[in-house]
């Protein structure tokens, strides 16, 4: 297996000190965050707002050549190409599988469509299948694996779900990311079941953990659990151990790539913990 770092967790790192710190870590390669980022002048990077690690989505085709001799000067690999637009935005996925192309990249993140209860699931999964049909054929074209995410809040949050709507269509074309994180608040299932639902779909790993808490001061008849609480990678609800553990027995060698909001440690100290932290446990 080799390791990667999404660079949405180094919101204060360029992409020329991203490559050189990462290398220095011992990381093999990068993922990169790629959407029309939103700045506000003067503000203080964060994850989601002033990310300067981030390659802006309607100009990543220019911008592609200068990432790919950046990450090639420095020995790495282009991992990934983490994008935030659905699957149904058929332009930008083709934007971004010109820009994956230029860069080297095996694979790209388009995510499945949200679900919040206000269109029936069966009319999202028929669209979003359409359209994964559609993008099958593009990406095959392009030598590309396009890949959903296991992730709260769409209509593929568990790997049985991701199955469902993929299977059938060439996974040398379309895959899942396997995001462990993510299923603490929505989406688990076992793990060594995980992994043989997904089979042959199964392209990239996103490691990060989280817990849930629950509010002391509930009011009378009020839920009182919050998910989705975003904590260090060795103190979470996710068993890192058995997971590398299953992996392993599974056959898997691509990456694992880190996505760590958590607090209590800066970016330098999160990157140099995480990699070494989950080498330690395999």
């Amino acid at each position: 297996m080799k390791f990667s770092v999404f660079t949405v967790m180094t919101p204060e790192w360029n992409p020329e000190t991203a490559v050189k710190k990462l290398k220095s870590y011992g990381y093999d390669g990068v993922e990169w965050r790629v959407t029309n980022a939103a700045t506000t002048p003067g503000g203080k990077p964060d994850y989601w707002d002033n990310n300067v690690c981030t390659i802006q989505l309607d100009t990543c085709v220019e911008t592609a050549p200068q990432i790919r001799d950046l990450v090639a000067a420095e020995g790495l690999e282009t991992a990934s190409l983490a994008g935030y637009h659905t699957i149904d935005n058929h332009e930008a996925t083709e934007r971004m599988l010109e820009a994956a192309v230029i860069m080297g990249a095996p694979l790209m993140r388009v995510n499945a469509l949200r679900y919040d209860a206000t269109v029936p699931y069966d009319d999202l999964f028929w669209k979003a299948r359409k359209d994964f049909e559609w993008t099958a054929g593009k990406a095959a074209q392009a030598g590309v694996k396009v890949c959903l995410e296991t992730h709260m809040g769409q209509i593929a949050p568990s790997a049985s779900a991701g199955r469902r709507l993929l299977d059938g269509l060439d996974p040398n074309a379309v895959g899942i990311i396997y995001d462990p994180g993510n299923m603490v608040t929505e989406g688990y299932e076992r793990t060594e079941m995980a992994l043989e639902i997904m089979g042959p779909y199964l392209a990239h790993v996103h490691a990060k953990n989280g817990a849930w808490i629950k509010k002391e001061d509930a009011a009378p008849g009020e839920y009182p659990w919050s998910s989705g609480i975003s904590t260090p990678l060795d103190d979470g609800i996710v068993d890192w151990t058995r997971i590398l553990k299953a992996l392993k027995n599974f056959g898997y060698d691509g990456y694992i790539s880190f996505e760590d909001f958590s607090a209590g440690r800066d970016v330098d100290a999160k990157a140099k913990f995480n990699i070494e932290y989950l080498k330690s446990l395999m």
